[in-house]
């Protein structure tokens, strides 16, 4: 009976390890939801994916992994995204020359579809940006409000031959967008609109009613609505006063950049002109976007940045919510 007993409780044992050792995955029977997998120690990504049917490629683009990423116990693997609403849509990352126009064109889709499932407000995306790639089902407007236009604002040294290289489109579209005759004829800061209806671009231009005025040398920040006073805001410019002073308009608009130079995130970045090949603007709290750690907390109000505006979460938030592309930025000293 001893011997019938241990024999039962090893095997309860062993069982029991079995079930500890098995990996963790979520919503497996919820075909609506994602599929998580829990990373083992030891694993690698040729066994997951051998595991669920997938390709290791496919868990590289998912995950945002690089090529040789090491795994850890306990780490999270999205091994296939929820498939509701506009989840249903596939994640790409973007690479290194694409454009909305080229993702949208390789997926038989609309840039304005994947800006609606990705909340972009313009066209600027960056390499390692993960974007959502609508279903077919999903591209139509279905009742909703027409889509956005989108507009480039001219930068020094640019022609129309590079701009429209970067968003995947020919010259002559852009002249008979714009109305222009001589494509050598134009100027810094001129808006040029890129798809969209030729009558929205003046629809979408503010009319000098929202303002921010940033003051370096009071490390200070004003938000108005027309004449009226919205917010005043602590902000921190760049160490060095290597913040640019003079009138800028927003040009570009994305919930979270990430800044390559630094290995940082920015949220909630409103970018406003450019220094060199570095686009400079107005964010929250970076992070060092290895260790996930905050950058400069408990420091706005102090020049720290590298050029930047920065501001608390909150105010930031609150600034990128209610900014549109072309509000007026003033940089004073």
């Amino acid at each position: 009976m001893k011997t019938k007993a241990a024999l039962f409780l090893l095997i309860i044992f062993i069982t029991a390890l079995g079930l500890l050792a098995l990996p963790v995955a979520t919503h497996a029977e919820d075909s609506s939801g994602p599929l998580i997998h829990q990373v083992q120690r030891g694993e690698t990504l040729t066994e997951i994916a051998a595991r669920y049917g997938v390709s290791v490629e496919q868990l590289i683009e998912l995950n945002n992994l690089r090529e040789g990423n090491r795994l850890y116990a306990n780490q999270r693997l999205v091994i296939k995204p929820a498939t509701t609403d506009d989840a249903r849509a596939r994640m790409y990352v973007v690479k290194k020359g694409d454009t909305l126009f080229r993702i949208a064109r390789k997926f038989g889709t609309s840039v304005a579809a994947i800006q609606r499932v990705n909340n972009l407000r313009g066209s600027l995306i960056y390499v390692g940006q993960r974007l959502k790639i609508p279903s077919k089902s999903s591209n139509g407007n279905h009742g909703k409000k027409p889509s956005q236009a989108i507009v480039h604002i001219v930068r020094r040294g640019e022609t129309l031959s590079s701009i429209a290289r970067r968003y995947g489109v020919t010259v002559r579209q852009i002249k008979k967008l714009n109305g222009l005759k001589n494509g050598n004829l134009i100027r810094v800061g001129q808006r040029l609109l890129i798809s969209g209806n030729p009558d929205s671009i003046k629809k979408k231009v503010p009319k000098g009613k929202k303002k921010l005025v940033v003051d370096i040398s009071e490390q200070r920040c004003w938000r108005y609505e027309g004449d009226k006073l919205l917010n005043t805001w602590r902000c921190s410019t760049g160490r060095n006063n290597s913040t640019k002073v003079g009138r800028f308009r927003v040009q570009s608009k994305i919930r979270k950049a990430y800044g390559s130079t630094w290995n940082i995130w920015m949220p909630w970045w409103l970018g406003i002109y450019w220094s060199g090949p570095v686009e400079n603007g107005i964010h929250g709290l970076p992070w060092n976007a290895k260790t996930g750690r905050r950058t400069w907390a408990g420091l706005v109000g102090t020049p720290i940045t590298y050029g930047c505006v920065m501001l608390n979460d909150k105010a930031a938030e609150t600034l990128w919510r209610w900014a549109d592309i072309g509000t007026l930025v003033i940089i004073k000293r």
